[in-house]
Order: structure tokens, then sequence, then C-alpha cells
């Protein structure tokens, strides 16, 4: 009878230790997401059309967490643009699918990832703590924005140091036709007071993939190489970062600064922030885009989700019909 007992008791203890594998890996599985939207106005002085207007600009996003160090990650992008007098309605031009790929870590310093990636280079590609309404200028003017391709990466953390290098190829059918884009890669040194100083490099070819869909002003050169230098410091209510850009084709070169404060940390307010900054941008070498730009702006996060965003900048550019602009957003973020 003792041996009968004992029998049932290992059992029984097997079976327990089973459903206990079994929760914690279903509690492993989980998704979770972000979803944002805004409608931003602006006006642009001097212009024929001056008015420009995003309606929708939707971001949503999520991630599932299938256990053992797999999971996915997935964010999807709609904005549709009022510029020029007329509406952008050619849903392939306003949608995009920035990132869309699968991800395996075998430990915080040791993570793959593949599918549509990110491409890590300067402040704003790399998430980083952009204040104004629209990507800062001195990166959008030399770099691809919300930067993507299909592709392969390994990163990680060890301490205060972070990197990241993938390699990116363009796919078609048949797969003959493919290509190699090019290949970017990230480093950085993120100190417990609030400061990351990041270097990131990107070389590749400018006939296929974002650096040709985007149309920037890279002259005749196929292949282009972009160095970027940025750092962000974020504590104690304050918002500076900045960057500085190298790119080979036509010596183009960039900079940017911006210093921001959140007033509602006088006030000891967790529930919102309300952030007057200052911006600029410089952009050097580049045709028709070389300018220096002043910007002013609010930035605030309210209850419940809502954001507002107010900025007004005067640029010194070498196009004289695009002298100031005045640009608001209202708009919602929120977790699940």
């Amino acid at each position: 009878m003792k041996k009968v007992t004992i029998l049932f008791c290992a059992v029984g203890l097997s079976m327990l230790s089973t459903a206990v594998s079994a929760q914690d890996s279903i509690q492993e599985k989980r998704i979770s997401g972000n979803v944002m939207t805004e409608v931003n106005f602006g006006h642009r002085h001097n212009q024929e059309h001056p008015s420009i207007i995003d309606l929708p600009h939707i971001v949503v996003g999520g991630q599932w967490q299938m256990g053992r160090g797999w999971s996915a990650v997935v964010e999807m992008e709609y904005e549709r643009f009022h510029s020029d007098g007329s509406w952008q309605n050619g849903f392939v031009d306003n949608y995009a699918t920035n990132k869309l790929y699968i991800n395996k870590e075998w430990s915080e310093a040791l993570n793959v990832k593949a599918g549509i990636v990110d491409i890590p280079v300067g402040t704003t590609n790399s998430g980083g703590p952009a204040l104004t309404i629209y990507d800062p200028y001195s990166e959008s003017a030399l770099l691809p924005m919300t930067w993507h391709e299909g592709g392969a990466a390994v990163w990680g953390r060890s301490g205060i140091f972070h990197y990241e290098a993938g390699a990116y190829v363009y796919g078609a059918a048949p797969l003959r036709q493919s290509r190699l884009v090019g290949a970017a890669s990230r480093v950085g040194i993120q100190t417990g007071g609030g400061l990351d100083v990041s270097l990131s490099g990107y070389y590749g070819t400018t006939t296929v993939g974002m650096e040709q869909r985007q149309g920037l002003d890279l002259g005749d050169s196929r292949h282009v190489a972009h160095v970027a230098l940025d750092f962000a410091y974020l504590a104690g209510g304050w918002t500076i970062d900045g960057q500085a850009i190298a790119s080979s084709a036509n010596s183009n070169r960039s900079a940017g600064v911006e210093v921001g404060y959140d007033v509602a940390t006088l006030m000891r307010l967790t529930q919102f922030s309300i952030i007057p900054f200052a911006r600029y941008d410089g952009v050097f070498h580049v045709e028709n885009a070389s300018c220096n730009k002043w910007t002013v702006g609010l930035n605030a996060t309210l209850p419940l989700g809502f954001t507002f965003k107010a900025e007004a900048a005067r640029m010194n550019p070498t196009n004289e019909h695009h002298k100031a602009s005045i640009d608001v957003s209202i708009g919602w973020q929120g977790e699940f």
C-alpha cells in the first residue's frame, strides 16, 4: 500500500510540474501592441498651394511573444497627404509595412531578426526622441525616413554597450533578379545618467530599395555611403538630442540639435508632459535643399493618450519659395 501511495504521489507531482510548465509556456505566448493616429495641418508661405494636411496618419504595431526566446514584430503605417492642391490617393504610395520580422533571443547580448527590418542609421530611424511633428529636416534631406528593407540583423546590449549589424536584400521573382541592397551597423554607449551616444553607418546601392523610392538628391551615384553620429540625453525633464550626418553623394552634410524641457515635472505631474522646445537644422551641399532652419514648438502628451503639437519654423534656403511654416498636430496613442 505504501508503494502504491508513493507511486500516486510521484505521478501527481509529475502532472503538476507539467501543468505549471504548460502554464508558463502559455504566459510567454502573449500579444501586445500600440496604435497612433494623428491629424496634421501646416502652412508653407510663399507657395502657390501653401497648405499641407495629413489625414489620416495611422501607425499600428504589435509584438507576439511565442516563447523560448522567439517573437514576431509588426508595424504598419498609412499616411495620406493633401499637398500641392490635391490629395495623394494612391494606396501603394501612402501605405508601408515598416516592420515584419521574426526575432530569436539567446540573451540580452545576442539577438537575430529576419524579415522586413529597420535600418538604424541616425536618430529618428533608431527610434530617437525627435520632438518635431515631421521628421527632422537635417535627417530627412539625406536619409530615407522610417528606413526599412528586407534582410537580417544581429543586435544586442551588454552593460552600457549596444550594437546592431545587418545586411539587406531586394527580393524579386524569379529569385535570380533579387539584389543585395546594402549593409548597416550601429554601435553606442548608454550611460545610467540618461545619455546615449551612437555611431552608425550604411553602404549600399541607390537603384533599388528606399534610397531609390524616396528620390533623395544623390546625383548620378549608383552607390552611397552614410555615416551618422548622434546623441540623446533624457533625464530630469530634459530632452536634448542632436546628430551630424555625412553622405558620399555630392559631399552632402547636415547637422541638427534640439533642446526641450518638460515643464510638467516642475509641478510633479506624471500623467502628461508639456515640452516647449527649440531646434536647429542645417543642410549643406545639397542642391535645392541646402538651408538653415530654426524651429520653436510645443510637444504635449495629455491624459487618456491624447497628444497636441504646434510649431513654427523659418528657413534661410536657396529656394526662396519656402521660408516660413506653421504646423499643428492633434493625435491619440494607446497600448493594448
